[in-house]
């Protein structure tokens, strides 16, 4: 089992946009978090497609 390296970038941008996603719903706008959550979904699942494919190509 090997554990892959973390991006630092990555957990900053992920990070970020939770912080904003909790403020957001906090002080009730809703129409920017939904934004927010769709982003942030949307961010993650590119990164994970990504990290899937490079895989594939280093093999």
């Amino acid at each position: 089992m090997q554990i892959d390296k973390v991006n630092i970038t990555d957990c900053i941008v992920v990070v970020g946009l939770v912080a904003a996603l909790i403020m957001t719903i906090f002080y009730n706008l809703n129409e920017l978090s939904m934004s927010i959550a769709s982003g942030l979904l949307g961010y993650i699942g590119g990164n994970i497609k990504t990290a899937a494919t490079k895989k594939e190509d280093q093999k």
